[in-house]
């Protein structure tokens, strides 16, 4: 009886109250982006974003070590050095970098969400987990709940070639992330001390080329800069980490159908902006799809 307890307490915290808690999470940084980019050019948000990520995951690093736990431990291979550092150029450099660009280069926010939400079938179609017909039905249904919560903002910002190339070495960058991510097999701290890290050096030698790193240092803008360093970066990315190592890769990526909603909702109650009949049946089709692609298919055995 104690077992089953167990094993049902395991069960949810795996199956619901994680990824419930990412994607609620993973949402709300559109607002606090939003809002910090009015004090912040994109490269200098991404360069304090970084640093003190970085320092903080240091300091985490360092209490498990005082704990001397020995999965605390940094690569021991070359080969797995090369995975965790090109993890995070992709996961967090490339994907974070040509996220900003696109909408810099005049992408409309709703037609980088559609092709952001290309993440999960792109998965579904080059990883070898196989997929059930209903899962396949299920990533098409949450596309198009994907377009209709975002097709009011497809007509706002101008068509770019050089913005449309940013938004697919976005997505490519997030999905191959995903992959090596599933391979790394250290443990999560390190993990994420290492990628932030290198994410950081890069920011910070590139970035001053290019742009000032100056800001408006408001409250305002210190709020959303906090937000994004300990919701985000640490605490959505360690839940996104967690589901990728332990989970069916097309079922975490599946839930990134549900952000465009979610943060519609947010910017609902935060701001008072309207959801529209679209917005609202969109979020239905998702809600509808991920039941689809979570449903276990009970013909096969093991299941």
């Amino acid at each position: 009886m104690i077992n089953n307890t167990k094993n049902y307490s395991k069960a949810f915290i795996t199956n619901m109250l994680v990824p419930v808690t990412f994607i609620i999470m993973w949402s709300s940084g559109a607002i606090f982006v939003e809002n910090g980019l009015k004090y912040a050019n994109p490269l200098a948000f991404l360069v304090y974003r970084y640093l003190f990520s970085m320092l903080i995951l240091w300091g985490i690093y360092f209490w498990f070590k005082s704990k001397k736990k020995k999965e605390n431990q940094f690569p021991r291979s070359s080969k797995q050095w090369i995975l965790v550092i090109c993890t995070g150029f992709l996961q967090q450099v490339g994907y974070q970098l040509f996220f900003f660009l696109a909408l810099d280069f005049n992408v409309s926010p709703g037609l980088l969400s559609i092709i952001l939400g290309v993440q999960p079938i792109l998965t579904a179609l080059i990883t070898k987990e196989s997929n059930t017909k209903l899962q396949w039905v299920g990533l098409i249904l949450g596309m198009l709940g994907l377009i209709l919560v975002v097709v009011h903002n497809l007509t706002t910002g101008s068509m770019s070639t050089i913005g449309i190339i940013c938004c697919s070495l976005s997505v490519l960058s997030i999905t191959l992330g995903t992959f090596s991510q599933n391979k790394i097999s250290i443990s999560l701290i390190p993990n994420m001390v290492i990628q932030y890290t290198i994410s950081f050096i890069i920011f910070i030698t590139f970035a001053p080329f290019i742009n000032t790193l100056s800001i408006n240092l408001t409250f305002s803008f210190i709020i959303s800069l906090a937000w994004m360093v300990l919701i985000i970066s640490i605490g959505a990315t360690m839940l996104l980490y967690y589901m990728i190592n332990k989970g069916n890769l097309t079922k975490v990526t599946s839930l990134f159908y549900c952000a465009p909603p979610l943060t519609a909702f947010m910017d609902f109650l935060i701001f008072g902006h309207k959801m529209t009949i679209l917005t609202l049946s969109g979020l239905a089709l998702i809600v509808i799809s991920l039941i689809m692609i979570n449903k276990k298919n009970e013909s096969k055995p093991g299941s």
